[in-house]
């Protein structure tokens, strides 16, 4: 069986008050999107029994890159387009903002994990691909927890709409903490569309959409059928899970 222990959203990677753990400083350097995914998994961790054994699924941001990255890029166009030498040196730290599992290696190296590790890509549609690992690693026995994270943004060029995610899931029958009691997934169901739907391109907020239903189901069983923008568009996805 698995269960949700723990889930956090952020919308801002800027630290604050009421802006939950505190960040190591590297992890400045990263782009948005990776900063929100990493904040939120800082906010479930706690709640975890033994971080260093769970098994981590980070999905890769629809939407990679930085502003400062995206400048760059523009500048060198303007100048090649002008018959110019394009700039030839980069702030290194800019480089990192094109790692698509950049916040899964900065989180296993964080919290010295050792266990499973996958880094979902960044296509639409992918968080159910994840969601899909981690019942499967927890229900075949192979984890007794997994962490499930994702950040992404509008776009590279100005960060905007940018949020990150993470839901903590074990095999132990635990009281989900905004409810106040055990919220267990018990299958994600795949059936064809008839005809192929328009997507949204970002990593994070359809499982932000998820824990929206769940924040607002009652006892008993739910069953999400997920937004088409929120999958591949191709597939017809459903989420059931049930509130004790």
């Amino acid at each position: 069986m698995t269960y949700l222990v723990a889930a956090a959203l952020r919308r801002s990677a800027v630290a604050g008050p009421d802006a939950g753990p505190r960040q190591p400083r590297d992890f400045r350097r990263f782009n948005l999107p990776v900063q929100l995914a990493l904040a939120a998994a800082a906010e479930v961790v706690p709640a975890a029994q033994d971080p260093t054994a769970m098994a981590v699924v980070s999905l890769a941001p629809c939407h990679n890159g930085s502003p400062e990255l995206y400048r760059w890029v523009q500048n060198a166009d303007t100048a090649r387009s002008r018959g110019a030498t394009a700039p030839a040196r980069m702030n290194p730290t800019y480089t990192l903002h094109v790692i698509d599992n950049l916040a899964l290696s900065a989180f296993v190296i964080a919290h010295g994990s050792d266990g499973y590790y996958l880094g979902v890509g960044g296509a639409p549609g992918q968080a159910w691909c994840g969601l899909e690992a981690v019942r499967e690693r927890l229900d075949g026995g192979r984890e007794r927890e997994a962490l499930l994270m994702a950040g992404d943004q509008g776009g590279a060029g100005d960060a905007l709409d940018g949020s990150g995610v993470a839901l903590l899931f074990s095999v132990r029958r635990t009281a989900y903490a905004p409810l106040g009691r055990p919220v267990e997934l018990l299958a994600i169901e795949r059936s064809p569309r008839p005809e192929p739907q328009p997507v949204s391109a970002h990593a994070a907020e359809g499982l932000c959409a998820l824990l929206h239903a769940v924040a607002h189901h009652g006892v008993g069983a739910l069953a999400y059928e997920v937004p088409p923008q929120h999958t591949d568009g191709i597939d017809r996805v459903t989420v059931r899970l049930r509130v004790a």
